[in-house]
């Protein structure tokens, strides 16, 4: 009688540890032109990096902050995101100017180039939500926030969306 649970105990606890991630890298390019610099973050299953990129001759890139310390349940839903039902381009155009991210997301042999403009993407934008709650408060994304976006769509009455390169 003992074998038989020991046995079951065992087969369950082995399916529970085969449920590895799928592997991704997503990268976000936060760019200010008028001070000359990018700051690149990017976090894949394991780990999240930013760093620093100077726009100007003779600058080098520099990593200045790093850690792979991230929650393993948010981290899943990141690895979940189907990457074939993401477009490629998602703007407000009732706002010219403001917060513009540029998302590359890559999972096996797929890469995909997302811009994002004044726009809330419930796929997308949870992704600065976690990453503004693991780094320290200098190295935050700027984020516009989710209800002021959603009602400025809203009032806008329209979205551009462009789904492929097609």
């Amino acid at each position: 009688m003992r074998n038989p649970i020991y046995i079951l105990f065992l087969l369950i606890f082995i399916s529970c540890k085969n449920d590895t991630l799928e592997p991704f890298e997503l990268s976000i390019s936060d760019y200010n032109y008028s001070l000359a610099y990018s700051v690149l973050y990017q976090i894949n299953e394991k780990e999240l990096t930013i760093t620093f990129s100077g726009e100007l001759e003779n600058e080098k890139d520099s990593i200045i902050y790093s850690t792979n310390k991230l929650p393993e349940k948010k981290i899943r839903k990141l690895s979940e995101i189907n990457i074939d039902s993401l477009g490629i381009y998602y703007s407000n155009p009732c706002i010219d100017d403001g917060d513009i991210k540029i998302y590359e997301f890559k999972k096996g042999l797929k890469t995909k180039r997302i811009q994002v403009d004044n726009y809330y993407q419930e796929d997308l934008s949870p992704v600065l939500e976690l990453i503004n709650e693991i780094v320290p408060e200098k190295f935050k994304i700027y984020q516009e926030d989710k209800e002021e976006l959603l009602q400025q769509q809203k009032e806008c009455g329209r979205s551009r969306v462009i789904m492929n390169d097609e």
